[in-house]
């Protein structure tokens, strides 16, 4: 019987010092997405550089498009022949 008591008093106390130490971790898991969490993200460019290379060459899709009706142009003329 005293076998008994004590497993069960050593198995309580297992169970509460694991149920703070599960808490505790949950707890210090989502500080910092509750304090993140709705704030909005700046960034910030240091390279000047960057936006030049951008602005000469931003419309990549009409490039595209005119580079595909060249080559299927020379298809179908190759097709002809």
């Amino acid at each position: 019987m005293l076998i008994f008591f004590l497993f069960s008093i050593l198995i309580l106390a297992i169970l509460v010092i694991g149920r703070k130490f599960f808490y505790s971790a949950k707890r210090n898991l989502f500080k910092d997405l509750a304090a993140w969490s709705g704030k909005d993200i700046k960034i910030k460019y240091t390279q000047k550089g960057e936006g030049s290379k951008l602005e000469k060459n931003n419309n990549f899709l009409k490039k595209i498009a005119d580079e595909s009706k060249i080559y299927l142009e020379e298809q179908s003329s190759k097709g002809l022949d």
